[in-house]
């Protein structure tokens, strides 16, 4: 399998549409997607294989006093493509785009009742804080 994982920007509209559809029931309209491609606060990675999007990660940019964090909303994985590295691949790319968009940490929620997400965050290098159901890994 062929990998790309890329980072979306302007003039990405269609990528974002297949790969919200790939999530959600409902279409992403061509103006809603510019907006949102348009909003630095807003990030959206995919990763690219067989002919499409086969995996989706988006999340926001969180200015706070102290620092500046990037919180993962989602991370989607096809499931033709799951325990292939697809999910931790876009990951590690969010990972190399910290320090040059200034964020200071990254982290994400889950619970534990979700094995797939632990398994997937524990292995891009996430620290999980001791047991509580919800879970947030944080990324240094």
């Amino acid at each position: 399998m062929s990998l790309q994982i890329r980072v979306l920007g302007a003039g990405d509209e269609m990528l974002l549409a297949e790969a919200v559809g790939m999530i959600e029931e409902a279409d992403l309209t061509p103006q809603r997607a510019a907006a949102h491609l348009a909003d630095p606060d807003l990030v959206n990675v995919v990763a690219i294989a067989d002919g499409g999007i086969v995996g989706f990660v988006y999340g926001h940019v969180l200015r706070r006093f102290e620092a500046v964090s990037f919180f993962i909303y989602s991370v989607d994985v096809a499931e033709t493509h799951r325990r292939r590295g697809v999910g931790r691949a876009m990951l590690e790319r969010l990972k190399a785009l910290a320090p040059e968009r200034g964020w200071d940490e990254m982290f994400v929620f889950t619970n534990r009742s979700n094995p797939a997400a632990m398994r997937l965050y524990a292995s891009a290098g996430g620290v999980s804080p001791p047991p509580d159901d919800v879970v947030m890994f944080d990324f240094d």
